[in-house]
């Protein structure tokens, strides 16, 4: 005769509930689980994190992550066979705390071998979720075998299973250290933690940001192997010549794989401050003075151009002196010492400048390590120049004169041909002369 399941009741699931309520309420009072191996009756609680999935009475399951999914499993058995269609209540309870106590509660009904599954996600509240999520969970399963109540439990850490617990700065001998010249070696002690109970593949980053914000070191270690436990990664670099002084951060991230290809992180970035120092250079540009501000073509301008050394090296450099973008002249200024002023004296040959109006600027050749640059040039203005007899000039004059001659030849021209007409209308006279001898 063919058996036909039937769908369990509202109220059966109810009461199936409430048993694993009382058997939760029981294990957390006494700390013990109610067991009925000894009578045949069994079930047995686990997860999908074989093999470190909790089988076995009152057993702990390997760890999970925030916003994992958990999947419990429940095997019920009757005297080692597996028993189907049975209803069973599941409860799991998150990390006692002040703030909000979690509990996820539901059921499932075997199948033909025996297995029940409920499965729920990690949740991850928007207000304090590491105090409410992090920490050790406590799952109870219960089920009702020949009218006798069988429980078993399981527990199960909610944590990063794989940080980074702490990044130090150490110099070369690989002695803690705090402050750093710059161009000298930096070694980055990390430690990674893996609450696993298996090994996990790592990319470990390390990026520092100087006191402008600037990145200035990047370490990238790839598909490093974990065990479980606490192990210390080394990763040394050096402090570049450009790095600013000031305090820099050093963050360090550990990550499924490279982000390039893909990876996330496995927990937050954990970072560390140290300081930077080293010597400043700095040239500077602090005036540009013309002579004069309207000269007359070939006329000399004479430009004075103070320049001083704001760093803490004797400094050597070249001092270019343009007109817009035309070089006039380059100077070379030799050891200037720190905090010290001098000026240098250019001659502008204007000859072969047409006229106009030019911004005047100086620019000094920025020196090795020096990080200021915006100071290194200095635009004074503009000097006018004026040609009064430029060849403009002369072919305007010489334009007037020709126009003039050609108007006094086409007077002239007039006047003639006027002159010739009125001869011509004027009638012939003709005299007769006598001569007479003188008596």
């Amino acid at each position: 005769m063919e058996h036909q399941a039937k769908e369990p009741s509202n109220a059966k699931i109810l009461l199936v509930l409430l048993m694993a309520v009382l058997a939760s309420s029981l294990l957390m009072h006494t700390g013990h689980a109610i067991s009925n191996a000894s009578s045949g009756r069994v079930i047995d609680l686990f997860t999908q994190k074989a093999p470190f999935d909790g089988k076995g009475a009152n057993q702990s399951s390997d760890a999970f992550e925030p916003q994992e999914l958990v999947i419990l499993y429940a095997l019920v058995t009757y005297n080692g066979y597996p028993v189907a269609l049975k209803l069973v209540a599941f409860q799991a309870n998150g990390p006692s705390n002040t703030l909000a106590n979690i509990t996820v509660a539901g059921s499932s009904t075997t199948n033909d071998s025996g297995i029940a599954e409920f499965s729920f996600r990690i949740a991850w509240p928007s207000e304090n979720p590491e105090t409410k999520v992090l920490g050790e969970w406590h799952v109870v399963a219960t089920v009702s075998i020949a009218d006798q109540m069988v429980v078993d439990t399981l527990t199960f850490q909610v944590a990063w299973i794989l940080r980074i617990t702490s990044i130090a700065t150490l110099n070369a001998s690989f002695e803690p250290q705090d402050r750093f010249l710059r161009q000298s070696p930096i070694v980055f002690d990390v430690v990674v933690e893996n609450i696993a109970r298996v090994a996990k593949v790592a990319t470990i980053a390390i990026d520092v940001l100087d006191e402008l914000q600037h990145p200035i070191i990047h370490i990238q270690k790839e598909n490093l192997l974990f065990q479980h436990g606490q192990t210390h990664l080394n990763a040394s670099s050096q402090i570049p010549r450009d790095a600013a002084n000031g305090q820099a951060t050093a963050w360090a991230s550990a990550y499924t794989a490279p982000v390039e290809q893909g990876g996330i992180l496995y927990s937050p970035p954990v970072s560390t401050v140290f300081e930077i120092f080293g010597l400043v250079r700095d040239v500077a540009v602090i005036g540009v003075a013309p002579s004069k501000a309207e000269v007359i073509c070939g006329e000399p301008v004479q430009i004075t151009v103070n320049v001083k050394n704001k760093g803490d090296e004797t400094e050597s450099f070249n001092v270019t002196l343009y007109y817009d973008n035309v070089v006039i002249d380059r100077k070379h200024v030799s050891n200037l010492t720190s905090g010290t002023e001098t000026q240098l004296v250019f001659q502008w040959n204007t000859s072969d400048v047409n006229p106009g109006k030019y911004v005047i600027k100086a620019i000094a050749d920025s020196v090795e390590g020096e990080i200021n640059i915006q100071d290194n040039t200095f635009v004074d203005g503009t000097v006018a120049i004026i040609c009064p007899f430029s060849i403009s000039w002369i072919i305007l004059i010489l334009t007037i004169i020709l126009v003039l001659i050609a108007s006094l030849f086409l007077l002239f021209l007039l006047w003639y041909s006027r002159r010739r007409r009125r001869r011509k209308k004027q009638p012939q006279s003709y005299y007769t002369i006598a001569s007479r001898p003188h008596i």
